[in-house]
């Protein structure tokens, strides 16, 4: 004989649910540990050279902030990631092209993923000049991140966009500048 008592599979779902979140939560946690670890270790040999003004180490010390959690900094992040950006660094401009959309979470944490859905902003007008000037320098991908924008912006924002690429290179480029924070 069995038991088929329906709220007895429902609390077991749940049980079930509410472990894998926690386990899952705790896992990201500790893989989000690890990337800040990893991230942050070389900043110190690589502010230098970016100070210096070597364009791929603005550019991998932008990285190294970006961009949600414990000990990363996205004004810092994009701090570096402007001052490479208009050296003509492509990976740099690809990544100001996607933190102006709002992906400024690099994790597969479920928190960050979350707190990213609820919390990032966009500004697909600066979003689109960044990814086009990238694009333009030969980024593959960035081209691909301008084709989904390109679909999602009005005549309104396209306007915009090409008034904001037209200040090159006074672009806005760092956080505060865009949102005005």
């Amino acid at each position: 004989m069995t038991n088929s008592n329906p709220t007895h599979d429902f609390g077991s779902i749940l049980a079930t649910l509410l472990v894998t979140v926690l386990v899952s939560g705790c896992v990201g946690a500790a893989v989000n540990s690890t990337t800040y670890a990893v991230k942050a270790a070389p900043r110190a040999e690589l502010e230098p050279l970016a100070e210096a003004g070597d364009a791929e180490a603005q550019y991998e010390l932008g990285k190294s902030y970006c961009c949600m959690g414990p000990g990363f900094d996205t004004q810092k992040a994009t701090k570096w990631l402007c001052r490479a950006a208009r050296q003509e660094n492509g990976e740099a401009m690809l990544e100001l092209g996607r933190i102006y959309l709002g992906d400024v979470s690099r994790t597969a944490a479920p928190g960050q993923k979350l707190l990213r859905a609820f919390s990032a902003k966009e500004a697909k007008p600066v979003a689109y000049v960044w990814l086009t000037r990238a694009s333009n320098n030969g980024h593959e991908k960035a081209q691909e991140w301008l084709d989904t924008l390109t679909t999602r912006m009005t005549e309104e924002d396209l306007r915009r966009a090409e008034v904001i690429d037209d200040k090159w290179p006074n672009v806005p480029c760092e956080y505060n500048q865009v949102f005005g924070e």
